[in-house]
């Protein structure tokens, strides 16, 4: 709840994991989601500024465009929405073993939608604030400190060590800017 009015999430490609309370879209029908859309078909079947808080677990890097993804997200999020993102890491071998895997991403490819940020702007119009990501590691890493030396050096650990310390996953928070 935020300031006593329910948050209207959308659990994006849901699968069986939908979170609770969360409206749950998924291309395939057998996981019984509440709204059956494929994922690459634009727009989705939503009203402009919708959703408060919409989350991808592991999704994003199934789909075809991201730039239309990250454009139909920011349609269907109201001001201020929350968007929670949960991908591999391209040194993950998870990222390269699914065969429907089409997206191999890394720890600053969202900064291309961040407001602000004079990165490259020109794909899109549409602005998110980047509010947090971090790089997530087996327990192996993790008590080496190979995770908090990657999360404090990114850009050094992902051009010089991600491929001997590979990450896991990446979670990102996102605001959508209107």
């Amino acid at each position: 709840m935020r300031g006593g009015t329910p948050i209207n999430t959308l659990d994006i490609g849901c699968g069986l994991l939908k979170e609770h309370g969360a409206i749950g879209i998924d291309r395939v029908a057998a996981v019984n989601p509440d709204v059956v859309h494929d994922l690459d078909v634009f727009p989705y079947p939503f009203e402009d500024n919708t959703f408060d808080r919409m989350i991808m677990r592991h999704v994003v890097e199934h789909l075809s465009d991201i730039v239309k993804l990250m454009e139909e997200l920011h349609r269907i999020g109201k001001p201020g929405a929350v968007v929670d993102i949960v991908t591999p890491h391209f040194s993950s071998s998870n990222s390269w073993t699914d065969p429907t895997h089409k997206q191999h991403l890394g720890f600053y490819s969202f900064d291309f939608f961040a407001a602000g940020d004079g990165m490259i702007d020109f794909y899109t119009q549409c602005r998110f604030e980047v509010v947090e990501k971090k790089l997530d590691f087996l327990n192996r890493y993790k008590y080496l400190g190979i995770g908090l030396f990657a999360n404090k050096f990114p850009r050094t650990w992902e051009k010089y060590y991600c491929y001997i310390f590979p990450a896991r996953n990446m979670t990102f928070r996102l605001r959508v800017v209107k």
